[in-house]
């Protein structure tokens, strides 16, 4: 009956352990497989900024893994992303881009994330880009209530866009201190743009409306 007793714990024991051996090899195959996906998809991934401040993201693939779709992802910090856009993949072409043209002004991040025909979701690298202001700019109350004030020191088209990249109003700005009134915006977050035609210059940064 011992004898019996010792049999069945070993033989429980030795199962016990290949299982665990299992699921740790399973996991490390698991890991290995994303490290090995996300490096070999996601080639050479570039972000470079032209002279309108517009952000170009280009990236090249290295394989066919039953990938459909890129989604570009945006965020101010290296933590929280938003969808920035989508880019349909095709199989007879392995290099792409996407223009990001309202990046955040300060720093932006960017990341490509796509997932395989395994359900298998693959990031690429987080790359981040500063995206500097004017000194020659100002705008302020920021939240503003009715009225605008805009100080520039040259002129150039004064643009506000809603988050989805509609432009809501334009105004042209001489240099100087001047006041748009911007009391039709409902309540929200927007997108204030300076254009500046001499240097092709532009300004960017976020506009709160109480």
């Amino acid at each position: 009956m011992k004898k019996l007793f010792w049999t069945t714990l070993a033989i429980g024991l030795i199962c016990h352990a290949s299982i665990a051996q299992l699921a740790n090899k399973t996991a490390m195959n698991e890991q290995l497989a994303r490290s090995i996906s996300d490096s070999v998809l996601f080639q050479h991934f570039t972000c470079t900024v032209n002279n309108f401040n517009k952000v170009l993201l280009q990236w090249g693939t290295g394989f066919s893994s039953g990938v459909d779709y890129f989604v570009l992802e945006h965020g101010t910090d290296s933590n929280h992303f938003e969808t920035l856009g989508i880019l349909k993949r095709t199989a007879s072409y392995n290099q792409f881009e996407f223009m990001d043209g309202n990046p955040t002004a300060g720093l932006n991040y960017y990341r490509i994330k796509s997932t395989d025909s395994s359900g298998l979701i693959l990031y690429s690298d987080i790359f981040q880009i500063n995206i500097e202001g004017n000194p020659g700019f100002k705008f302020y109350p920021n939240p503003v209530d009715k009225f605008l004030i805009i100080d520039s020191q040259q002129p150039g088209d004064l643009q506000i866009l809603s988050n989805t990249g509609n432009l809501l109003l334009t105004r042209q700005v001489q240099s100087g201190v001047q006041v748009v009134n911007v009391s039709m915006l409902e309540r929200g977050e927007y997108i204030l743009r300076m254009l500046y035609k001499e240097g092709n210059r532009l300004v960017l940064d976020h506009l709160l409306k109480n």
